[in-house]
Order: structure tokens, then C-alpha cells, then sequence
């Protein structure tokens, strides 16, 4: 009969296919294991990254390196107040209270007034060699300044404190001139033994021009408040006759004088 063929070559047939499968199985299985250790991709290996980034206290914030300005001058009047130390005095202390005025054109540039008044106190050294050693110096007391110039801020940013907070500040270079008044009081002059030495003049104060250049900082409290520290050399010239104990004496000759001075204060934005 015909069946039992039929049957007889099927089971022939699916034999076949089954040792065919068999062979292939190695070749498959080393595919898979080959996909299955295959290196990330790019695009995985970034979302993966992104996954094990550490989550918590910074979440949910935006960090932005750029950011619009938070203190602005333009077109701003600043006045203040500040306390002025004369730094290279060698026997005397010189301390001056000073009140400033500037007006901002620009962000970088403004014009400022500044006028101070104070007063000096020896120093021990002074005060030992005239006392053990009987030996005086002369003395250019700094009494006023009255002066002026341009304001040039070419540097503004931040900082931030272990805490966190934000501190802005700025820096500018000062350069100008005015007049500067030197207090003379002869107390270097020494009467003559026998009385005819002239007697020395009245102490009186005496005025000069001269220039001033300077560095300093602004440390923005809020948008109308700034605590501002300076550093300035005032260089002015003096007539030597001026402080010379003898009132006939009219010969002329100049000194360079430079007062190194550190001014701390603050001062407010209109």
C-alpha cells in the first residue's frame, strides 16, 4: 500500500531537518553571546552616565556659568564716606576722614571728587629722640585733600563663600590730581642759645597741587550699597622753604612727597 512509504519518508525528512538544526545550534549560540558582551554604544553609555549621576541636594537646579549682571552704575550717582591712613610716615600717624562723590557716564567709566581732613599723632620714635637725644625732625603733617579724576572699572565678578553665598564685587584704577595741604608747625625749630636766633614762624598750613593714582575694590552689599577699600599714592612737590625756621630764608627748593594712602569705607548708589 502507499501510505507506509509516505510515512516512512517523512520520518526521513524530519530526521534531516533535525541534524540540520543541530549543526547550526553552535554558530547561534556564539551570536548571541557575542550581542550579549558587544560594548555599549555611544547613546548608551550616556544615558547610563546620566542614570548613575548622584541625586539629591543639587536636583532640580539650574546651573548657569553665565548670568545677567546684578550690580549696574550707568548713569548712577555714588556717594559715600571712607577713612584714609597715611601708610609711609616715618614719625607721625596721619588719619583723615574723606567724603567721595562720583558720577557713572558707563558701566567702566565715571568721574570722582574726594575731599578729606584729619589730623596726625607722633609716633614713639619721634617722641624718644627729642626726649633722650634731643634731636628734632621736620615734619610734612598732611591736614587736607581736595581731589579729583577719572574712574576706569575694567574688571567686575563673583565669588562664593564656604556657605554658599554670592559676593560681587569690582575693580577700578583711579587716576587725577587736586591740592593737598600740609600743616607746618616748627616743632623741629630750636631757640638760640644767646637769643638771636629769629624766631621761628606761626604755625600755618600750606596748600599744593600735585597728582594721584590708585587701585580699589567695591563689594556690593545689595543693588544701592558697596563697602569699597582703596589703595592711593598722592604725589605732590613742596618748597622746603615752607617749613625752614628761619622767616628770611627765600631760597627755593622742591621735595617730592608721596603719601601712600589706605582707604576703607563704604557708599550708596542714587
Amino acid at each position: 500500500m502507499g501510505w507506509p512509504k509516505q510515512i516512512g519518508s517523512g520520518k526521513r525528512g524530519g530526521r534531516g531537518a533535525f541534524t540540520g538544526a543541530t549543526r547550526r545550534l553552535p554558530a547561534v549560540l556564539a551570536i548571541a553571546v557575542s550581542v550579549l558582551f558587544m560594548p555599549a554604544g555611544p547613546e548608551a553609555r550616556a544615558a547610563g552616565e546620566q542614570d548613575d549621576q548622584p541625586k539629591g541636594q543639587f536636583e532640580g537646579y539650574e546651573v548657569r556659568v553665565i548670568r545677567p549682571k546684578f550690580f549696574t552704575k550707568a548713569r548712577r550717582a555714588e556717594f559715600g564716606g571712607q577713612l584714609s591712613v597715611v601708610m609711609n610716615q616715618t614719625f607721625i600717624y596721619t588719619y583723615l576722614m574723606t567724603g567721595i562723590l562720583n558720577y557713572h557716564f558707563t558701566e567702566s567709566l565715571g568721574a570722582e571728587l574726594d575731599a578729606s581732613y584729619g589730623f596726625s599723632l607722633d609716633k614713639e620714635d619721634k617722641t624718644l629722640l627729642k626726649s633722650s637725644f634731643n634731636i628734632s625732625t621736620q615734619i610734612q603733617r598732611t591736614q587736607y585733600q581736595f581731589l579729583g579724576g577719572l574712574v576706569w572699572t575694567p574688571m567686575y565678578g563673583k565669588y562664593q563663600l564656604a556657605s554658599g553665598k554670592l559676593i560681587y564685587f569690582d575693580t577700578f584704577l583711579v587716576g587725577g590730581g587736586g591740592m593737598t595741604g600740609i600743616d607746618y608747625q616748627y616743632d623741629h625749630c630750636q631757640a638760640s642759645s644767646n637769643g638771636n636766633a629769629p624766631a621761628p614762624p606761626a604755625a600755618n598750613t600750606k596748600g599744593y597741587f600735585g597728582g594721584i593714582i590708585g587701585i580699589g575694590q567695591r563689594f556690593f552689599i545689595d543693588k544701592n550699597l558697596a563697602l569699597r577699600f582703596e589703595v592711593r599714592d598722592n604725589i605732590f612737590s613742596v618748597n622746603e622753604r615752607d617749613g625752614s625756621c628761619d622767616p628770611e630764608y627765600t631760597a627755593d627748593s622742591a621735595k617730592l612727597i608721596n603719601n601712600v594712602t589706605m582707604q576703607v569705607g563704604a557708599s550708596r548708589f542714587l
